[in-house]
């Protein structure tokens, strides 16, 4: 009969490097399907409009109250998006011009698994808008499963 004896110590250090190990395996899973994209949003705006970008905002804005509209407005920023959901944002959009206009908002180089939408649609045409008339412009960012992480960018055109 063989008898090993082991200090108390020792066996509470094996038993912590069994935990660690255990939890970094469990946090390798997790990461796997939590992968994020990091993404931007270039806008521009044409013809006689002017915008404001708010990316992604605490609260909806009030088109009408803001007072920093730009024909070069902020690129949108979204931060880190996880595979399989979405993000939300703002653009307020104001004619700038003299007659009433309407304007239309398209996207361009989103790459596959990314879906960006105005308003729940892919292309927006807005209801005619008088000289400094506003409109409010829901900005959804979605990420699918199966697109790629790391970053990208697309542009938001409005004219």
């Amino acid at each position: 009969m063989k008898i090993i004896f082991e200090s108390k110590s020792y066996k509470i250090v094996k038993a912590a490097i069994l935990l660690i190990a255990v939890a970094m395996v469990a946090y390798v899973g997790y990461s796997a399907t939590q992968l994020t994209v990091n993404n931007s949003g270039t806008v521009t705006i044409f013809h006689n409009w002017q915008g404001i970008t708010f990316s992604p905002p605490t609260s909806q804005p009030t088109c009408s109250t803001q007072i920093s509209y730009s024909d070069t407005p902020a690129a949108m920023i979204w931060n880190n998006i996880a595979q399989g959901s979405s993000a939300s944002g703002y653009i307020c959009v104001k004619n700038a011009g003299g007659a009433g206009s309407s304007f239309s908002v398209t996207t361009s180089g989103a790459p596959a698994g990314i879906t960006v939408t105005y308003n729940g649609t892919s292309t927006l045409t807005s209801t005619t808008l008088l000289s400094t008339q506003t409109s409010l412009i829901d900005v959804v960012v979605s990420v699918a499963l199966t697109a790629s992480t790391g970053g990208f960018s697309y542009t938001t055109s409005i004219a």
